[in-house]
């Protein structure tokens, strides 16, 4: 019997179409980056409340919010996928649940709930690994697994790895083969050949298929044009960052024109940082606090980190040591440490509602991947306070 081989061509695949993805709330809500040491925020003050600010990704205290998540109606959570932190007296992001093992760990204590990989692609994964392991998960979850599938842009933890930097658009070109091969293997009955110029594949084929038809739900973090041309030739949701509320309504509004062209649909969210307290006031004290303690070490490993250099080996750069803003400049510095860049939802109940509408409504944002600086009270403040609000503004059902 002479096996099928799937050709690549220039248009966008996606055997048996694209798989819904609404959930039917006009904003949905993702919990994000609970698996790993000081979530988004890179402040010694956190160390004061150790296991509720920095410590809250071991087991015991995750389980619980992630099933509390799901319990005041989460619509998925997204773990962050990092290999290798970035030190400081925080030791920032130097312990993590890994990204499939995790997923596979909250699929049989939430029952609703989206539950979402990360997996750098660029890290010699190859795409029968991933479609086997997600494949697996979403069996397990009765059809709620989905993949967020990055390039990898950090030399440190391409350094981890054994490799060698590669550049932002042959990236892309591996992500965009690689998602093809993971699709066909999602959807293909029977076994097939594939021949890529970075992914080969012979004979190949995953059984039991992904529950959810015609395969499991994919997004991407793109920034730049190139990033959110892959998404909208390759994934379901797109996930960006941009410096205000016009910012994102052209990110946005491009990634829907990129998507039209190519006769598919794309949905846009991105991710907030989230610092509540009963009042602005109250809100912007614990906010400087944070501010005034950022762990400058572990943005200097940070630094380090992108410009390819290993820390470990005491390969210093002066220039990085001299800098007071680590090479990075002082609005980065600040906005990283305290949120990855992303929206600093910071305020009283009211006020983070208010900016959760403009992000959906002027924005137009479709989903906030939320990381609460103290998940356990952020959550709780969720509940109570921030979702009814949400509910009046016809945000939430």
């Amino acid at each position: 019997m002479v096996r099928k081989k799937i050709e690549l061509t220039d248009e966008p695949v996606d055997p048996g179409g694209q798989p819904e993805t609404r959930t039917g709330e006009p904003l949905e809500l993702g919990f994000f980056a609970w698996n790993i040491r000081g979530g988004m925020t890179m402040s010694k003050a956190t160390l004061r409340n150790n296991d509720r600010e920095r410590d809250f990704w071991k087991w015991p205290n995750s389980r619980r919010l992630v099933e509390q998540a799901e319990a005041i109606g989460f619509d998925y959570q997204v773990p962050f996928g990092r290999w290798v932190g970035s030190g400081g007296e925080t030791d920032f992001n130097g312990a993590a649940l890994d990204f499939l093992a995790s997923a596979a760990a909250t699929a049989p204590i939430t029952s609703r709930m989206g539950l979402f990989s990360t997996c750098h692609i660029t890290f010699k994964f190859h795409p029968l690994h991933i479609a086997k392991f997600g494949a697996t998960i979403d069996h397990i979850s009765n059809g709620r697994w989905g993949l967020n599938i990055v390039s990898g842009y950090q030399a440190q933890e391409m350094a981890a790895f054994g490799l060698d930097p590669i550049s932002h658009d042959e990236a892309y070109e591996m992500a965009e083969e690689f998602t093809v091969l993971m699709k066909y293997l999602w959807t293909e009955p029977e076994p097939f050949d594939f021949e890529g110029k970075y992914y080969q594949s012979y004979g190949a084929v995953v059984e039991p298929r992904p529950t959810r038809r015609p395969r499991p739900v994919l997004m991407n973090a793109g920034m730049s044009t190139r990033g959110l041309t892959f998404g909208a030739r390759n994934v379901d949701w797109i996930f960006t960052l941009a410096a205000d509320l016009e910012g994102y309504r052209a990110k946005v509004d491009e990634a829907h024109s990129l998507a039209g062209k190519y006769n598919r649909s794309i949905r846009a969210a991105t991710m907030s940082w989230v610092l509540p307290e009963a009042t602005d006031e109250l809100a912007q004290e614990k906010f400087e606090e944070l501010r005034s303690e950022i762990d400058r070490e572990a943005l200097l490993g940070y630094a380090r980190q992108l410009k390819g250099v290993d820390r470990w080996k005491d390969q210093e750069s002066q220039e990085l040591d001299d800098d007071p803003y680590a090479g990075l400049g002082r609005e980065f510095y600040e906005s990283y440490s305290l949120g990855f860049t992303s929206p600093q939802l910071v305020g009283s109940p009211e006020t983070i509602a208010e900016k959760m509408r403009a992000l959906h409504q002027e924005a137009g944002l479709e989903s906030l991947l939320l990381c609460f600086e103290d998940p356990q009270k952020g959550l709780h403040t969720m509940e109570d306070d921030i979702l009814p609000i949400l509910r009046k503004m016809g945000l939430r059902r």
